[in-house]
């Protein structure tokens, strides 16, 4: 005898003992089912005006500090920053340890990873002399990627690894700044970088962060080459690097690779042939390309990524 039917076997010898009739247990699961679907939408509405009230908090203080800022002192700019910042790190750090604060764990993160930022650059205008300020912006982004990454390896947060990423991204390109390397160099090398850094968190629990490293890694590359490669000899060349993104895109699975590859495509290819577009048989070309490259990645999505998840 199945599962199924010892249970109906068992719900029915229960009923015939309470006394109990099929319209009594229909009346229960009714009654079961609005409960549950109640108290869902009071969930959401609860996080709702949770959110809400967070934002509107955040904009009252913002607007607040930002008409007293005059009035303030070095020190009191310095605390109402990077104080408050420091404050609302140590708070969800301390969080992470209670279960209770696991939903405002990621909010608190992000707001402390903006307000300390902000402070070290606020404090470095306050009390520094002179110097380059891109050199600022370099301590800033080496300090809050130390503090961020250690913290994600004691703790796992996903959200410090994000910002962890942000802030090495941040002074990764402030130093090639610094080193007057061309920005095209520059965008290939940090977009090629943070493609391989999300190829490795895709592979962990931290995944859903990936795509927005893929999405990032990828535009910086697309945009780097082209900046590179635009008129010069080998602009034409162009075509095989998008289209190199979108076999990555199928061999790691990624919609989002595929999305900025065939993006990359249609743009390169619309001023490519700029000077041709003007005449309707050049928006015809361009029409049935851009259908071409939407089907295109259509297939690939549903052959390679639908069929293999």
């Amino acid at each position: 005898m199945s599962d199924e039917a010892q249970a109906l076997r068992q719900i029915v010898g229960l009923a015939q003992e309470h006394g109990l009739s099929a319209e009594d247990i229909s009346a229960a699961l009714q009654s079961d089912g609005v409960s549950s679907n109640s108290q869902r939408s009071f969930g959401i509405l609860s996080k709702v005006l949770a959110y809400l009230g967070t934002v509107f908090a955040l904009a009252g203080m913002t607007i607040f500090i930002g008409m007293l800022w005059d009035d303030f002192n070095s020190a009191t700019r310095v605390l109402v920053t990077l104080g408050v910042g420091f404050a609302i790190f140590l708070f969800a750090l301390a969080a992470t340890t209670d279960h209770r604060f696991g939903k405002a764990i990621t909010p608190m993160f992000l707001i402390a990873a903006l307000l300390q930022p902000t402070g070290i650059i606020v404090m470095l205008e306050e009390y520094a002399r002179g110097g380059n300020p891109e050199h600022g912006l370099l301590f800033m982004c080496v300090v809050m990627l130390t503090q961020q990454f250690l913290t994600f390896r004691a703790k796992g947060v996903t959200v410090l690894l994000f910002t962890s990423l942000f802030f090495g991204a941040a002074g990764f390109g402030t130093l090639c700044e610094i080193m007057e390397i061309d920005f095209g160099i520059t965008a290939v090398a940090l977009g090629i970088g943070l493609t391989t850094v999300a190829f490795s968190i895709d592979k962990t629990t931290h995944r859903a962060i990936a795509p927005f490293w893929y999405f990032v890694g990828s535009t910086f590359v697309l945009y780097g080459a082209f900046d590179l490669l635009k008129d010069s000899a080998l602009e034409i060349v162009y075509f095989a690097i998008p289209a190199a993104v979108m076999y990555l895109g199928v061999v790691v699975r990624s919609r989002t690779l595929l999305f900025s590859s065939v993006m990359a495509l249609m743009s390169f290819t619309g001023w490519y042939f700029r000077d041709s577009l003007a005449n309707a048989f050049g928006l015809m070309f361009m029409g049935f390309l851009l259908i071409s490259l939407s089907a295109l990645a259509m297939q690939l999505n549903r052959k390679f990524i639908q069929s293999r998840r």
